[in-house]
């Protein structure tokens, strides 16, 4: 896969098959769009291209808590790369990007550019500015372009439309096993191992503080998890507190802490590791004192393996 972000980097094509799109977190809605941009694209012989956006729109026009991202935008083009996509283009979006419009979007970047025979987008997209770019945009511009559209029909979860902003509703309300579904994988969080309070080893319960690698990163609610913990290829199942640890403190910051399940003493400072997870155990909760909490956090992780 080839990915620019420069327009005066990118070659001119002769022809293509195109989408456009955030493409947050990467959900199976976005998986089809892309599986079916391949096939055409093998069929005919012809480039397959992506045209997304850095930061993500939403965190550049409203700038609020509810933008935040499934996914940084390195974890959505190796996501992308998986699929066997050609060509990625990532726009850099400013205030400025968001003020080009639907029609000098077409014409000065993917008509000029990419020349596609073909482009695919999903029911819901929209570019350009107000949003004109839509379905009945593009289709009054098919004759004039010379390019097929084709837009995909959503994929329905519990009769419902699997979309991005449906995703974090799942997480929020802890419910990791649709999220993940609609995901068509484990949720994912990267992130450095960070210094901590040592509260954990003094519990005997050691535990990994971890700093996101996307400022933008959304983070489910606060609560305990039975997550996959990777560094270093190295797998370790574990558990996961999100949240401000209201037995230790009143009011405390908001923290991420992994607990990983092995008997192996690790070295993991500053290391880099993802977490995946698997399942939501329990609302994070102030006990009376530190044996009541480790009481609770075995009953924890004995129930990671029912």
């Amino acid at each position: 896969m080839d990915f620019r972000k420069k327009l005066i980097d990118i070659k001119k094509f002769n022809n293509s098959v195109l989408t456009i799109g955030s493409f947050d977190g990467m959900h199976i809605g976005h998986n089809k769009i892309l599986s079916d941009l391949k096939k055409i694209s093998k069929k005919h012989k012809i480039p397959s291209i992506v045209i997304t956006f850095d930061p993500h729109p939403s965190m550049v026009l409203k700038s609020d808590a509810s933008c935040k991202t499934l996914q940084g935008v390195n974890d959505k083009l190796s996501s992308i790369n998986r699929c066997g996509i050609d060509f990625v283009w990532v726009i850099p979006f400013d205030r400025q990007f968001s003020k080009v419009t639907a029609k000098e979007f077409l014409y000065n970047y993917i008509i000029k550019y990419f020349n596609p025979s073909k482009i695919i987008i999903g029911y819901d997209h929209h570019f350009g500015f107000n949003r004109e770019g839509d379905e009945r945009f593009l289709k009054l511009h098919q004759d004039e372009f010379d390019y097929n559209l084709e837009i995909k029909k959503p994929i329905l979860y519990k009769n419902k439309p699997i979309s991005s902003s449906r995703i974090k509703s799942f997480l929020d309300n802890g419910d990791i096993q649709s999220a993940n579904v609609c995901l068509g994988r484990k949720f994912e969080l990267l992130g450095r191992v960070v210094k901590g309070e040592g509260l954990g080893v003094k519990l005997n319960f050691p535990t990994a503080n971890i700093v996101s690698l996307n400022n933008d990163q959304f983070i489910p609610s606060n609560g305990v998890y039975y997550i996959e913990a990777i560094i270093n290829n190295d797998h370790y199942d574990g558990m996961c507190n999100i949240g401000t640890r209201p037995t230790f403190y009143k009011n405390g910051p908001r923290v991420i802490e992994a607990h990983l399940f092995t008997n192996d003493l690790l070295s993991i400072y500053d290391q880099i590791i993802m977490l995946k997870f698997k399942k939501f155990l329990r609302n994070e909760q102030k006990y009376n004192n530190q044996n009541e909490l480790l009481y609770q956090l075995e009953k924890d992780r004995q129930k990671c393996y029912i």
